[in-house]
């Protein structure tokens, strides 16, 4: 009977250490989580599409040289950092998309949004640079300026549209499946395409 109760208290003992255990650890990856958290840099993706877009649209109203806007990456960041658009989380580090949270997507289809939002992103930085170099230039083009600017604007459009399909697919009943079926049908955006077109548009505007 002794022997019968020695055993059981052993027991409790092994499975009262072995549950103090398992809370100690799920603590500690809890304190893990958050510190990870409270170091990643975060960023509101929509606010600063708009921004970079009143920026310029605001210097073309002045033209002043000292009041340059400033070229900067939205997604191209080698950071550990969380970026929201439309609501989605978008995890990005070492320029690419690695994770969108509360979605469960595969290595080629974070690949294949990574491609498509960073193509935009570089083209509208490149926009911005170039337009800048072109204010300061000693035979400054305005018509050229105007152009660069026009694909600049398209360019944050183009982003700000993507990430706005990109929620909509996540709005679905079963999220994960949606994005991963319909984001390689998605086309790559083509900035010079939508431009060519809408000069073209322009002209059949002025002829008439």
């Amino acid at each position: 009977m002794k022997s019968a109760k020695s055993i059981a208290t052993v027991f409790l003992l092994i499975t009262s250490f072995s549950c103090l255990s398992v809370c100690v650890f799920a603590q500690n990856k809890q304190t893990k989580q958050a510190d990870i958290f409270e170091y990643i840099d975060k960023l509101n993706g929509n606010d600063m599409i708009e921004r970079l877009a009143a920026q310029r649209s605001a210097f073309n109203k002045t033209h002043l040289k000292n009041n340059l806007p400033k070229p900067e990456y939205i997604i191209n960041r080698n950071n550990l950092t969380l970026i929201s658009f439309n609501g989605l989380d978008y995890y990005v580090k070492n320029n690419r998309v690695i994770g969108i949270q509360g979605l469960n997507l595969s290595d080629k289809v974070l690949n294949q949004i990574t491609d498509k939002l960073l193509l935009l992103d570089s083209i509208q930085y490149n926009q911005s640079e170039r337009s800048n170099i072109e204010h300061v230039s000693p035979n400054v083009d305005f018509q050229k300026i105007r152009n660069i600017d026009r694909q600049f604007m398209l360019t944050l459009k183009m982003l700000s549209s993507t990430v706005r399909d990109i929620a909509a697919l996540a709005k679905n009943e079963n999220p994960s499946l949606t994005v991963e079926t319909n984001v390689a049908k998605m086309r790559l955006p083509n900035v010079d395409k939508a431009t060519e077109k809408s000069n073209i548009q322009s002209l059949v505007l002025l002829a008439k």
